[in-house]
């Protein structure tokens, strides 16, 4: 192939590719306005999240009728490949209204960006059904597992796999791999789920006996470090050229960030409500110190929304490029989502002296909202002080973690 061959496929790709782009903008669009629809219904039924332990079927239903779950779906498949700050954005929209069902629609869904990494075989099976099929995830490699003749056979019980309830898969960790195991395969745990905060999100255990899982279902973090990955030969969008454990890390963020600018609204909404009971009656919106608190407050979470999705407006305008961004970027764009819900969480303790001793109130919606938000904070994906570590790393040059799990992958990919 000589030269002038070269510079004109490379000129198609980057035609196609901005094709591609206004494509995934205008299906973006639509789904966040049909996100906007379904917002008040989400909101009148996050009680009956909590109160039964799980997202209730009927929002589940909501999320997949605007495209929550096909949104990283291939379009082969019959799915959107949304851009990931638009899909985000949606998230966080949701979370303003019920947390756990964001929390849910954003788990569920990333793990088909992860399927779209992996055997093509796989793929035909796990979007067998449709462009919504959901697997739910237990990363943590608490089971066992052995390598056996053409597979893995696995036995024990992984936890806190999010809405497993809505799920027709699960993805469950091992050390380098990672085991796609269909319904029929596990038992949940319907006990194993007794928590005061994100009780909506059903994150249970579940259990397998002699399960054995074909190579084809497994997929091996080494490909993805190599740039391996079998899902390539099938799915060529830019898209799929991101960094699958920085989609991960970064999708518990939006769940945080909504949450708390849902909290923020209501903080006000009661605020103009209060007046004081120390006997003056002084309405409490008029006192100095919570407004110059709550301005400080909503400018950070404000500044920290914008950051998290304009890094990946920035990486999706690299990949569409036909680029890849650099180690540092990447390392900086997954610090900055683990610290989202960090500053989120700091952010609504600034304000907390405020909200008044009525908040303890079962009736109080601030109160419940807490308790999912520091949930949200001590999530493995909001563990900053690690990112941190593996970010300055790369800062300063130093050298890298042994590869032995997801984790320590992260710094490479």
């Amino acid at each position: 192939m000589n030269a002038v061959d070269t510079n004109a496929q490379v000129q198609a790709a980057i035609t196609d590719n901005q094709a591609y782009k206004e494509r995934a903008f205008a299906a973006g669009q639509r789904y966040l306005e049909a996100v906007d629809g379904i917002l008040d219904e989400l909101r009148s039924r996050r009680h009956l999240s909590d109160e039964q332990g799980m997202v209730p079927h009927e929002s589940v239903a909501l999320m997949e009728k605007v495209g929550v779950f096909r949104a990283l779906t291939p379009l082969s498949f019959g799915g959107l490949e949304l851009p990931p700050a638009m899909f985000f954005e949606g998230i966080m929209k949701i979370a303003s209204a019920d947390p756990s069902a964001a929390w849910i629609g954003g788990q569920l869904t990333v793990h088909s960006f992860e399927v779209a990494l992996m055997d093509p075989k796989l793929q035909e099976e796990f979007w067998a059904t449709g462009p919504d099929t959901r697997a739910s995830s237990a990363y943590a490699p608490l089971g066992k597992w052995e390598k056996v003749d053409g597979g893995f056979l696995l036995n024990g019980t992984w936890a806190f796999s999010s809405g497993v309830d809505h799920a027709t898969w699960v993805v469950l960790g091992g050390g380098l791999y990672n085991f796609l195991v269909p319904r029929s395969d596990f038992t949940i745990l319907h006990d194993t789920w007794d928590v005061y905060g994100l009780k909506g999100t059903g994150s249970k255990s579940v259990k397998l006996e002699n399960v054995f899982v074909p190579e084809y279902r497994a997929h091996s973090l080494m490909d993805t470090y190599h740039d391996r990955n079998p899902g390539w030969s099938i799915n060529k969008t830019p898209l799929y050229r991101l960094s699958w454990l920085g989609m991960f890390t970064s999708t518990m963020a939006n769940s945080a960030i909504g949450l708390t600018v849902g909290m923020l609204d209501e903080f006000i909404r009661q605020t103009r409500a209060r007046h004081s009971k120390l006997g003056t009656g002084i309405p409490v919106q008029t006192n100095p110190f919570m407004q110059m608190r709550l301005a400080s407050v909503m400018t950070k979470v404000r500044g920290v929304k914008k950051r998290h999705l304009d890094n990946w407006r920035e990486l999706f305008d690299i990949a569409c490029a036909g680029g890849v961004p650099d180690d540092e970027t990447r390392l900086r764009v997954k610090y900055e989502a683990t610290d989202a819900a960090g500053q989120c969480f700091e952010a609504i303790n600034e304000i907390w002296p405020h909200v008044g001793a009525a908040v303890v109130m079962k009736s109080n919606p601030l109160f419940r909202d807490y308790i999912d938000l520091a949930s949200m904070r001590n999530h493995g994906s909001a563990a900053r002080d690690n990112a941190a570590l593996l970010y300055m790393k790369k800062i300063f040059g130093q050298p890298g973690p042994e590869i032995t799990n997801m984790m320590t992958l992260g710094f490479y990919k």
